[in-house]
């Protein structure tokens, strides 16, 4: 009977996807710990954008000023993340933006198609 049960039920996760709540139908409850999740990382994992820049800037010019540029740059980033992360922490019952979107992207500072 068990296996009629979960033969059944409509598979939400595919094999070797992500597993997070955007798989899954709205749920506000869900959707509102997802972003106090993003302000956690946001705020605990911020300063990673200052040694980010400052390799992306001098990876970027091929020269040393990259990484003056790049210490400016990333805490710039850094300030924006940490804010935004604050934001989403202490908003994160109110569905601000609209149905609690992502106030920066991307999650973790960096997409894994553009690591190469």
């Amino acid at each position: 009977m068990a296996g009629q049960a979960q033969a059944g039920e409509k598979e939400c996760v595919q094999k070797g996807e992500w597993i997070n709540s955007n798989v899954y139908e709205d749920n506000a409850f869900v959707l509102a710990f997802d972003k106090l999740g993003r302000g956690v990382v946001n705020t605990a994992f911020g300063v990673v954008e200052i040694p980010k820049q400052i390799v992306k800037r001098a990876f970027d010019t091929g020269c040393a000023s990259g990484y003056i540029s790049g210490l400016f740059v990333g805490t710039g980033y850094f300030v924006l993340r940490e804010m935004a992360g604050i934001y989403e922490i202490v908003t994160f019952p109110i569905p601000i933006p609209e149905h609690y979107a992502p106030v920066i992207d991307p999650l973790l500072g960096y997409r894994p198609s553009d690591v190469e």
